[in-house]
């Protein structure tokens, strides 16, 4: 049986992940920063799966050690791991970059940036040792260098983790058995995207507006991410969601429709 690790695996886009490599017969280790995210998210796949499946592991991606205790916990249970993803990651508030204090800031950088290189690191190194595997970071707004006023430190850490990931992917025999690509989910409806409509930070209206038009559900892209991973067989692939000219045809369809999938997530 096949066995997929997912950090930031108790919510969002990586919960999304989590429920459809169950649903295609994975066993599933993943990680979140609480215990009490870890166990709510436990209690929810275990109304559909049963616990032998997946387990669920507190884990702070910025503690090399705490990666360690993920990977070896999981493969005690699991066996070897044959697809990591590199998912946790945290937002700023909405806010011009000068009025954020150096606390978030560091956090941010140490979670969105040292987390998936310290992930990455470790993965590859084991990977290499049972020869074989995937390993996946997660872009986001800023990977392709779009920016959002207010969103300055987070798509910064979102680009600095593309480079990364096609950088080291270019260092990497083309013969190695681990490989390394990039997952570009697109903007996805997840409670971190929502947290600052909820709290009316700066720009939240215009972001709201954004949303409707661009933004997609977990349940639509998880899918999709999912079997495109296991569709792939290259090293340094980007697995998008969706291309920028599809997205580009979808938008008047979004207008014309007054589409308005925020309001009932608010």
């Amino acid at each position: 049986m096949r066995h997929v690790v997912i950090t930031g695996g108790t919510r969002g886009i990586g919960l999304g992940l989590v429920r459809e490599f169950l649903h295609r017969g994975f066993n599933v280790s993943f990680c979140g920063s609480a215990d009490s995210t870890v166990m709510r998210a436990m209690s929810v796949l275990s109304e559909k799966w049963p616990v032998k499946k997946f387990r669920g592991v507190v884990c702070d991606v910025t503690n090399q050690d705490e990666l360690l205790n993920l990977w070896n916990f999981s493969t005690k249970i699991f066996g070897s791991v044959d697809i990591w993803i590199n998912n946790a990651g945290i937002s700023n508030f909405l806010a011009p970059f000068n009025e954020i204090g150096h606390g978030p800031l560091s956090r941010l950088v140490d979670v969105n940036i040292k987390g998936p290189m310290y992930g990455t690191h470790l993965a590859f190194n084991k990977m290499l040792e049972q020869e074989k595997g995937f390993i996946y970071n997660t872009g986001g707004l800023g990977s392709d260098g779009r920016m959002v006023k207010g969103m300055t430190p987070y798509g910064s850490s979102k680009r600095a983790v593309q480079y990364f990931t096609l950088a080291f992917a270019r260092e990497i025999k083309n013969d190695s058995p681990v490989k390394v690509g990039l997952l570009m989910p697109g903007m996805v409806i997840t409670d971190m995207l929502l947290e600052p409509l909820r709290r009316g930070d700066y720009n939240s209206k215009k972001l709201r507006r954004i949303y409707n038009l661009l933004a997609g559900e977990v349940d639509t892209v998880a899918p999709v991410l999912a079997e495109k991973m296991l569709n792939n067989n290259r090293n340094a692939a980007v697995i998008s969601f969706s291309s920028p000219l599809k997205m580009f045809f979808k938008v008047p369809g979004r207008l014309l429709s007054g589409r308005d999938i925020v309001s009932d997530k608010l």
